[in-house]
């Protein structure tokens, strides 16, 4: 049973499911500061989010393992189950069945408590988790993967969670997402500039194929101090509680990262860029939410 547990632990790319958790635990604690909270509400959109995020990593790994465009993951998840051949394609499409149906049944029950918006995000939803890699839109291939993975972990969780709590968009939440949205998105601008030579081959239009790896590194850092920016302004704006400027904390981890990516030539440079600008995104998210932490305690 452990044997089996730590293998789907690694198929399921667990550790990076918080990605996704952390922003719907945002979007959350957003709302509640606004005095509108329903607790099942809450964590059943969480578990919906988690599972469809699963569902979608499940997916992409598949039609990537098929295409033999495995690009630098041997790098990321060296001891994939998949790769190693511990877990079959067809375990793979039952495991996201399994994913899905959670995220599915989720939904309805969100859906019957919420009313029709629910159903427009929903269907958003699977749209990405289907087609980022699948046929026939392929996303990831076509030029829009980034933009998905903004859309997917920003604004559609932050804002999606913080609607359904309650009934209302506004900017605050808005303007919270694209910490979490840019900086995963970046994780995977990151990874597809040094992929850029296998993406080449197998036809997948990333950023760092459509202009050249130079200006996707460009790209990060632009993207990176627009977000924060962002939160300064809704802070002087007195949109957003003056605690969320913790999040500058992370500004030298930011800076290091891009750092990392500009040696995109360098394969010893992949690691340090990708496990930084994945701690950016999370550690980044992690203070927003402390800030509003701070701000509710403080009355």
């Amino acid at each position: 049973m452990k044997k089996w547990l730590v293998t789907w632990f690694k198929a399921a790319r667990a550790p990076f499911l918080v990605v996704s958790f952390l922003p719907s635990l945002l979007g959350g604690i957003v709302a509640y500061k606004n005095g509108s909270f329903d607790s099942m509400i809450f964590w059943l959109a969480t578990l919906g989010i988690v599972m469809a995020h699963s569902a979608a990593d499940f997916i992409d790994d598949y039609h990537d393992f098929k295409k033999g465009n495995l690009g630098n993951k041997v790098q990321q998840f060296h001891d994939s189950p998949l790769i190693s051949g511990e877990v079959t394609l067809n375990q793979v499409l039952v495991a996201t069945g399994l994913c899905l149906l959670i995220a599915f049944i989720s939904g309805v029950i969100i859906f019957l408590e919420v009313g029709y918006p629910v159903l427009i995000l929903v269907a958003i939803g699977l749209f990405i988790v289907f087609f980022y890699t699948s046929p026939p839109f392929q996303m990831n291939y076509r030029g829009f993967g980034e933009t998905m993975l903004f859309l997917a972990f920003g604004p559609m969780i932050v804002m999606g969670v913080y609607y359904i709590l309650t009934y209302q968009v506004t900017l605050e939440p808005i303007l919270l997402s694209l910490i979490p949205g840019v900086f995963t998105m970046n994780v995977g601008v990151v990874s597809n500039t040094f992929d850029y030579d296998d993406d080449v081959r197998s036809g997948k239009k990333t950023l760092s194929v459509r202009f050249g790896q130079a200006n996707a590194v460009r790209i990060i850092a632009a993207t990176i101090t627009l977000a924060y920016l962002a939160i300064a302004a809704g802070v002087i704006g007195s949109i957003l509680p003056a605690w969320t400027l913790l999040v500058m904390i992370t500004i030298p981890l930011a800076y290091n990262a891009v750092q990392h990516a500009k040696n995109y030539s360098d394969e010893s440079h992949y690691t340090p860029a990708m496990t930084r600008m994945i701690a950016l995104s999370s550690t980044a998210t992690i203070l927003l939410i402390l800030g509003y932490g701070i701000h509710i305690f403080l009355g």
